[in-house]
């Protein structure tokens, strides 16, 4: 007796795993719509640890491939990158123990990655304090001590302003960059929903000059944007929730004796601006540590209206910062069409890609799972 009980676990066990092709094993949740006629905004996480190591670039090309792959699913509408496409702009050999590929060699890693998406998305990117200068590193100095010393960067070669058809019709506009080029270093976006409201997005450049601020407090006090949800998309802004999420009060890079920190933004652009409701940011991660990877906080703008702002910058899980780049995790914002309701989620393609880690896939607890009210 004991023996047939033995083997009818064993086999109980060998049914469990041999899950038939198109069954769903218990317990597993393929990603779908929260709510009837939502959509979805994708935000991914600072990728400059997918491009530092060429053995890291394949998962990023699977997040992308996922996010093209689950347009219609999950009725995805745009795509958002927190910046730090590169770990190094300038970098020009490279470094056996740091990276194994140089600058010009992350740009066309991350370049590929988002080629996935080109015609497919009016992708929104924001460059980070690793996507500038110098150009050429001095001998003897390590790439990772010195970015941002200067506002050189190849951003504007592998991602120019006609590259993506899909931003015909929602590129309202580009500012100069610090050289007084057109570049989306600085980009206005608007786009209807799938319920026809209207949305305003402007992508700012790493700690922004007072000239892009400006130009930015311009486009959205145009009347014709009056009514619009406004969204900034900007690199750094607030800490993680380890650190209170609060607003980032200075930065020591090179350049940034001359711009905007998170406080002085929220300062200068965001509360004076009765229409900008949402405020994405990256740049702030913790090794393996989700809370120090992620953050959110409300705040009245001076119209009283909450404006909700988030931070998300995974690349430090899954290995710490020499591990494989953020184990694909990516932030999913559902709006209801009325948008009234946004439901966050965190979700790994990587972790999907594969039956034997379908019990990860999903990131849930209050902090990375969660909704919340759109007040007026």
């Amino acid at each position: 007796m004991k023996r047939l009980t033995l083997f009818s676990l064993l086999c109980a066990v060998l049914f469990a795993a041999a899950v038939p092709l198109g069954a769903q094993e218990p317990g597993y949740a393929p990603p779908a719509l929260v709510r009837e006629n939502g959509w979805t905004m994708v935000v991914i996480p600072d990728p400059q640890a997918y491009s530092r190591y060429a053995r890291n670039q394949g998962i990023f090309e699977l997040v992308t491939a996922w996010i093209a792959e689950n347009r219609e699913k999950l009725n995805i509408q745009q795509v958002v990158c927190v910046g730090d496409l590169v770990e190094s702009n300038g970098l020009q050999e490279a470094d056996g123990k740091f990276a194994n590929q140089t600058g010009i060699q992350m740009w066309k890693s991350t370049s590929r990655a988002f080629e996935r998406l080109d015609g497919i998305y009016p992708y929104i990117l924001c460059t980070g304090n690793h996507d500038y200068g110098p150009d050429i590193y001095p001998e003897g100095v390590h790439y990772g001590v010195r970015s941002s010393e200067t506002r050189d960067s190849h951003f504007g070669e592998f991602f120019p302003i006609g590259r993506n058809p899909a931003l015909e019709g929602v590129l309202v506009e580009t500012a100069p960059n610090a050289f007084g080029v057109q570049t989306l270093e600085n980009a206005a976006y608007e786009w209807t929903t799938p319920g026809g409201k209207k949305i305003l997005a402007v992508a700012l450049e790493f700690y922004p000059r007072d000239a892009a601020v400006e130009w930015a407090k311009e486009i959205f006090a145009r009347p014709e944007y009056r009514d619009h949800f406004g969204i900034v998309v900007t690199h750094s802004f607030i800490l993680g929730y380890s650190r209170g999420s609060v607003h980032i009060e200075k930065e020591s890079y090179g350049f940034c004796k001359e711009g905007n920190s998170g406080r002085q933004l929220w300062e200068k652009l965001v509360k004076p601006a009765a229409n900008i409701r949402m405020v994405i940011c990256g740049h702030i991660a913790a090794a393996d540590d989700m809370d120090g990877s992620t953050g959110f906080r409300v705040d009245p703008n001076d119209s009283g209206k909450p404006v909700y702002q988030l931070l998300f910058d995974t690349q430090a899980m899954g290995g710490g910062w020499e591990g494989n780049g953020g184990d694909g995790w990516i932030q999913l914002l559902e709006f209801n069409p009325e948008m009234t309701r946004v439901s966050v989620r965190t979700f790994s393609p990587l972790m999907a890609i594969s039956p034997a880690s379908h019990d990860k896939e999903w990131y849930r607890d209050e902090k990375r799972e969660f909704e919340f009210d759109i007040e007026e």
